[in-house]
């Protein structure tokens, strides 16, 4: 019987240690004390506002804790709780958490102390936990498709040294404050769009009293916004100039319709219109006629629109080589560039995001972890042929305007 109930004893014990390293390497281990720190129930929570600019609002209460931000002057927080020297805040109402998305089925949390995290990555802060059974609310996180973007948990705590902090009211008023933040807002969005509305009419129907009674309400009842206020003053002034631009132009309009060479300074009109086509025609035959230098001089027969969009980069880093080394060929240009190259390894995929100055039209995934490893570009191979494939190639260093990942120029694929 004691053997047997050992026994047992022994199997419960495997079980419990078993299922601990899951949840450590699933991500819902149970956090540390530090981020489980709950504030005294007995404090009366409050809505203050910060005092300074730059003040750091942290992820525990002592200055050796990660920084979530810096706040500035102004700003408003929910306190609900004191730590020694620092206040326990609610998180601001822009602030997200991000869950594994594997926990989460139609909105509903299928494991156990879940972690929520203060940003997509397995390694991110803490910032709260969720249980089985728990509905959540959010959207895929823009920057990692793994992760679900939600509102923190109502746990959720961060800290915020004392002396910067300005009592205004209850916890409630915080409310208050953003819904009159709102409305002013509103007011000043749509007192804007009226005001261009105005402006859209003939001159002798445009009405100023309404848009001057909007933004007088602004500036007489909202005086504790100053931003507000203070832009309610000058789009009153960029009103009026408009206003004015547009009574000047009537009246030009108006005395020019009476004399007898209108149709002539018509005529004169189109014609500068016409030249300007003309030139802009000019232009563009220029341009044409010089992105055909450009690819001529980098030997850029047969390429993708893809790869031809790359091809005034290499030009301007052609020149630049030229001038450091006074002369030689594109053929010279590109040797130089392969003993600076670097070997890399992963799959091709491609990057199809929309945004300005993108270091590469593809990135290389780690096949192991299916983390980006770089971004790529080329006018020598068309990458294109090789997205899903597991490639190793020779890649020239780039600049990655400030991107997350290096950028390479790929000189040779395998």
């Amino acid at each position: 019987m004691r053997i047997y109930v050992a026994s047992l004893l022994s199997a419960f014990i495997v079980l419990v240690s078993n299922a601990q390293c899951n949840a450590v390497l699933s991500g819902t281990a149970q956090p540390t004390q530090e981020a489980t720190q709950n504030p005294s129930p007995s404090f009366e929570a409050f809505t203050g506002r910060v005092i300074k600019n730059k003040v750091r609002l942290r992820q525990q209460p002592n200055l050796d804790s990660p920084v979530i931000r810096e706040l500035k002057q102004g700003d408003m927080l929910v306190i609900v709780g004191e730590s020694d020297d620092f206040y326990a805040v609610q998180p601001p109402s822009d602030v997200k958490g991000y869950v594994f998305r594997t926990y989460i089925l139609d909105n509903v949390v299928e494991a156990n102390r879940v972690n929520v995290r203060i940003a997509p990555e397995v390694d991110a802060a803490v910032i709260g936990q969720l249980s089985t059974g728990d509905r959540v609310e959010g959207m895929i996180s823009p920057s990692n498709n793994k992760w679900l973007e939600i509102v923190p948990p109502s746990s959720s705590r961060f800290y915020i040294a004392k002396e910067y902090i300005q009592k205004m009211g209850n916890a409630s008023f915080l409310v208050t404050f953003e819904k009159r933040r709102d409305e002013v807002n509103r007011l000043l969005s749509s007192n804007y769009a009226v005001g261009q509305a105005e402006l859209q009419k003939s001159f002798p129907d445009i009405n100023l009293n309404g848009v001057y009674d909007n933004y007088n309400k602004v500036i007489n009842e909202y005086a504790d916004f100053p931003e507000q206020v203070a832009k309610a003053r000058e789009m009153i002034t960029v009103f009026q100039d408009n206003y004015l631009q547009k009574k000047l132009s009537y009246l030009e309009t108006k005395s020019n319709m009476v004399h007898s060479d209108w149709q002539s300074k018509n005529a004169e009109l189109n014609q500068q219109v016409k030249n300007q086509q003309q030139k802009l025609a000019q232009l563009e035959q220029e341009l044409q006629k010089n992105q055909g230098v450009i690819r001529s001089t980098i030997d850029n027969k047969g390429l993708s629109n893809k790869m031809a969009a790359w091809a005034p980069t290499e030009q301007n880093l052609y020149q630049a080589w030229i001038k450091q080394n006074n002369h030689g060929s594109i053929d010279d240009f590109y040797h130089d560039q392969a003993e600076k190259a670097v070997v890399l390894t992963g799959i091709v995929e491609p990057y199809i995001r929309v945004i300005k100055n993108k270091p590469g039209d593809y990135m290389l995934v780690d096949p192991t972890t299916n983390q980006p490893i770089a971004y790529l570009y080329s006018t020598r191979f068309d990458l294109q042929e090789k997205v899903g494939q597991t490639v190793t190639l020779k890649g020239a260093p780039r600049a990655n305007n400030n991107f997350a990942f290096p950028a390479y120029f790929v000189l040779s694929v395998e």
